[in-house]
């Protein structure tokens, strides 16, 4: 977790290849060459300093646990079981605390499994939305 610290993995292709499998897990643990197909973005795009540096802040000293009750309406929770940076009980954490919250595990999914299996998770998050809220009638 230390490679977190360092906003090397931005620009150095071969330091990301090093730790992204370890960092991210998932299919970047199982699969090294879906690597390229991500690399491209995250090294002609890199976090701006500023925007790294608070993203870093952020990380132990930021949390929603406290308001996370308020949330009215329903939640999709989605979680990947082979995230080394968002532990699966963080998902678990959020789902118990939102009150109209529903939990999806993605099954060996790491931390970057939206971008792993963008199909698959914008058709969960569109059927998602397609639900009628409840205490409402769908509309033909």
């Amino acid at each position: 977790m230390l490679a977190l610290a360092s906003p090397r993995r931005y620009r150095s292709p071969a330091y990301l290849r090093r730790v992204a499998p370890d960092l991210y897990g998932g299919r970047m643990r199982r699969e090294p060459a879906l690597l390229d197909e991500h690399s491209v973005a995250r090294l002609t795009r890199p976090p701006s300093t500023a925007g790294y540096l608070k993203q870093l802040y952020a990380v132990p000293w930021w949390s929603s646990l406290p308001w996370l009750h308020r949330l009215p309406q329903p939640t999709l929770v989605l979680a990947g079981d082979d995230d080394p940076i968002v532990p699966l009980v963080n998902g678990r954490i959020l789902a118990r605390r939102i009150p109209r919250a529903r939990l999806h595990v993605v099954p060996g999914g790491g931390h970057l499994f939206l971008l792993e299996e963008a199909p698959e998770m914008a058709a969960l998050v569109a059927a998602f939305l397609a639900e009628p809220a409840p205490g409402h009638l769908a509309h033909p």
